[in-house]
């Protein structure tokens, strides 16, 4: 077995219940690495702040490039718990077969947080319009994602985190379908390296249910973040 498909067993068994599969389950191992980065528009104090995040991600472990992804947006403050923005995606895909596809993505998003005596929740809701090559027409999506962030001790840098996401599309169009597209859970390790850079890694599992008789697609991800702020 190689390094990298070791941590990923050993991921999967401390974050997965166990589960009778299906036997037709499409399964991958893949890497997924984000560099989000954010800062103030105007004055350090002022409530509306710019983003910008690069995804990169692959498939087959490391062997292929999945997916590229640069993702501008702002947002404003509404409250030291509460912000409301959106912005653009680009996102270009490579196929195993054929040429590259080039998505265009509009978004918006409302986030809220709640920390507590336990650690922190945070809601994410996003809508999305996509536009994808070859497509015949953009497809809504509905995106809900639920997180929680626990310190290993008070007042430390370190902290487990687990987070769920559905996703949802709204229409139908040639190249998807309406209903549940994938679900992402996460659990994995947050340390703050300095007080304007988060490194966070752990374990993805996304899920497909299949669509128009496509068979179930499991990813078993090793998840990336280093996140700046300014």
């Amino acid at each position: 077995m190689r390094p990298f498909h070791a941590v990923l067993f050993v991921l999967a068994v401390a974050v997965l219940p166990p589960a009778d599969l299906h036997a037709q389950t499409l399964t991958d191992e893949r890497v997924w690495f984000s560099l989000p980065v954010q800062g103030p528009i105007g004055s350090d104090h002022s409530p509306w702040r710019w983003s910008m995040d690069l995804v990169l991600r692959s498939r087959d472990g490391l062997d292929e490039l999945d997916t590229a992804t640069v993702r501008p947006a702002g947002f404003y403050n509404l409250s030291s718990r509460a912000s409301v923005g959106g912005g653009y995606a680009l996102v270009t895909a490579f196929p195993a077969v054929g040429e590259a596809l080039t998505e265009h993505r509009l978004f918006g998003h409302f986030t809220w947080n709640q920390p507590g005596a336990f650690g922190t929740l945070s809601l994410r809701t996003r809508l999305e319009n996509r536009s994808i090559e070859t497509n015949d027409g953009s497809i809504g999506r509905f995106r809900q994602q639920v997180r929680f962030s626990h310190p290993i001790s008070k007042g430390g840098r370190l902290a487990i985190v687990g987070a769920d996401e559905i996703l949802v599309h709204l229409n139908d169009t040639s190249r998807l379908a309406k209903g549940v597209e994938q679900n992402r859970a996460f659990a994995g390790i947050s340390h703050a390296l300095t007080p304007s850079t988060r490194l966070e890694v752990g374990y993805l599992n996304q899920y497909y249910p299949g669509h128009r008789g496509a068979n179930p697609r499991m990813n078993h991800v090793l998840s990336t973040s280093v996140g700046l702020s300014f």
